[in-house]
């Protein structure tokens, strides 16, 4: 996949700004944000030593890391996959004509 082409533009555009704005009106998402927030409070609560939270954070953030950039590489699927869809669309349309 191209990293400096046009679908890459669009999917750095659409990922940031745009998808912020969604995901602040998403119910799900916001409901998953507090359960998160839950979850992150039950770690406080377990009197973990400074490593041991060390640990639990560098697993979170690789967790993090991983579905971020796999969401990022499933959008840009999904684009070019609707980009051909579109493109196959066309040719038998003007095909039937």
């Amino acid at each position: 996949m191209e990293k400096n082409g046009l679908l890459e533009i669009i999917a750095q555009h659409r990922t940031g700004y745009d998808l912020d704005e969604v995901m602040r009106k998403d119910k799900d998402y916001q409901k998953a944000l507090e359960q998160q927030q839950v979850a992150f409070d039950m770690l406080d609560e377990l009197g973990l030593t400074k490593e041991q939270k060390s640990v639990i954070d560098q697993a979170i953030t690789a967790n993090n890391d991983f579905g971020a950039v796999y969401g990022a590489v499933a959008y840009r699927f999904g684009m070019e996959d609707g980009i051909r869809v579109r493109m196959e669309t066309e040719e038998i349309m003007r095909f039937k004509q």
